[in-house]
């Protein structure tokens, strides 16, 4: 719940400025992708306590994910749209198999269909900070990446795997696992690149520090 939880406080201060500025929606996006499967998953498997922890995920990626769609640039937009049109015709395609396969009484089947597709949009998630590395290098500033997010993802991800190797259930363990190492490669390079505000922001600071300055010396008598 904390990771789902940790960024609304920027999308909060990005909905009152009425600016995106650096915050990535990406992982918004993702969470909502992710979150859903696993509901499904938990339904499939009637699971309470993952559809608990889920179901609250999915609220929260579809909050930050509306909330921040209106104040991205085109491009951002195209992008997310691609996104989760992607994403509505993989759940339509696997919810038709599931159907299928139900019909022809092939239960385990089915559920080994959403397992799947669970451990491939755990590590999707995971990896979503990720989509602003070439950035991130190229600024030498980690300022498009969440470290709040992040952190708590490389926790969940400790956390869900060890859960998923108590209960001996591998399609939890292992993408958790793999999650939790994209989460802490993301995070070495908050280390190495630490975060900076961008060189437009730096450069009206300025401005405006000259502009107080200037205001001040005409005041003295």
């Amino acid at each position: 719940m904390s990771r789902s939880s940790i960024p609304v406080r920027e999308v909060l201060a990005a909905r009152k400025a009425r600016r995106l500025g650096e915050l990535n929606p990406s992982p918004f996006a993702a969470m909502l992708l992710n979150h859903t499967a696993w509901v499904v998953y938990s339904l499939v498997h009637t699971d309470f306590f993952i559809f608990t922890m889920e179901a609250y995920g999915l609220l929260c990626g579809i909050w930050l994910t509306l909330s921040l769609f209106p104040l991205a640039a085109i491009s951002v937009q195209n992008r997310l749209n691609g996104f989760v049109l992607l994403a509505a015709s993989l759940f339509c395609c696997l919810a038709l198999t599931t159907m299928i396969l139900n019909m022809l009484t092939l239960d385990h089947a089915s559920t080994l269909v959403w397992s799947w597709a669970c451990s491939a949009t755990q590590v999707v998630m995971c990896a979503s900070p990720l989509t602003t590395l070439y950035k991130a290098v190229q600024q030498r500033s980690c300022a498009s990446f969440h470290l709040g997010l992040i952190i708590m993802s490389t926790l969940s991800s400790a956390m869900w795997t060890v859960y998923g190797l108590a209960i001996k259930s591998l399609f939890i363990a292992i993408p958790n696992l793999l999650g939790g190492l994209l989460s802490l490669t993301a995070l070495l390079l908050c280390l190495v690149f630490p975060r900076r505000p961008p060189a437009d922001q730096t450069i009206a600071e300025e401005q405006q520090e000259r502009a107080r300055g200037l205001e001040r010396s005409v005041q003295i008598p």
